[in-house]
């Protein structure tokens, strides 16, 4: 009796395989990619100079200043656009002229441009043109592994076939991030202390932020293309895309070294940064081979 119903239901099930078959595709594809220009904003919740205990250990030349928490110190910078790599592959289902599909994909630019760092806050105005002599930063790969459910419509005849479709999904996004604020190494032209002991102490020193930031961001993307019939169930296809992405915001982080020091003022918590930027989107052209429906 258990054979019996084994062999019916192979039975069955032999036509809906063939049929299922059919109508699975697999894709991947390799290209270039153009990523925009970059702008990112920073904040941190840094102390004024003479309010860090570890430079001023005795509160000189502080009246009130010091009493209350601080705002958030602010900067931005912005990269150039630039140029990078992308692959993936996808698996889908056609449904007629409609197909669904589920795509990972893989891309990176380098942008490596560091630029002069544009100041939004009264408190490190005030020591823009005196006490740092030098103020850079930027990004310099920014990468990302996407997952990504898409639909798209196909057209035209089984020779040539052009698309257009629309997805959303997920993405793990890294920002490759540097700062660097550098303090003149002439005391007599910082006009933070009148002290020349603590003008001394102070000149030279190095504040530095390095390293890969982390974000999860949803993300849509839409697609254009068309695929050229080479041989029984094979297309050879060309697809442009773009895509966007929401906010990145990375996890606060410690500057790796605060006017010299580590990344504390001496009051109890410790100084973190943190970076956000709303341009990680991408146009990308890739060329690939299809199997299947």
């Amino acid at each position: 009796m258990t054979r019996t119903i084994t062999l019916i239901a192979f039975a069955l099930q032999l036509p809906l395989g063939a049929s299922a078959q059919e109508r699975l595709y697999f894709e991947s594809g390799v290209g270039a990619l153009l990523t925009p220009r970059i702008t990112v904003r920073g904040t941190d919740n840094d102390w004024s100079t003479r309010c860090d205990l570890l430079i001023n250990p005795n509160g000189v030349e502080t009246a009130t200043e010091c009493d209350l928490t601080p705002p958030p110190t602010e900067w931005t910078n912005t990269s150039g656009r630039a140029t990078g790599l992308t692959a993936g592959f996808a698996v889908g289902y056609r449904m007629g002229w409609v197909s669904t599909e589920l795509e990972y994909g893989y891309r990176t630019a380098a942008h490596h441009d560091y630029t002069p760092t544009v100041i939004g806050d009264e408190i490190t105005l005030d020591k823009a043109d005196q006490e740092l002599e030098r103020a850079i930063g930027g990004v310099g790969d920014v990468s990302a592994h996407s997952l990504t459910a898409n639909v798209v419509a196909r057209f035209g005849n089984r020779h040539v076939t052009p698309y257009l479709g629309v997805g959303a999904g997920v993405s793990r996004v890294t920002v490759d991030y540097f700062s660097l604020w550098k303090r003149n190494d002439d005391p007599a032209r910082i006009r933070t202390f009148a002290d020349p002991v603590l003008r001394a102490k102070l000149a030279g020193t190095t504040t530095l932020g390095s390293g890969v930031l982390v974000d999860y961001l949803p993300g849509l993307q839409v697609l254009a293309g068309a695929e050229f019939r080479v041989a029984e169930r094979v297309s050879l296809g060309v697809k442009l895309r773009r895509t966007h992405y929401g906010e990145f915001r990375s996890d606060p982080r410690e500057w790796d070294q605060l006017r010299s020091h580590e990344s504390t003022v001496g009051r109890g918590d410790r100084i973190l940064y943190q970076v956000r930027t709303a341009d990680t989107g991408a146009w990308t052209i890739t060329v690939g081979l299809r199997y299947g429906g």
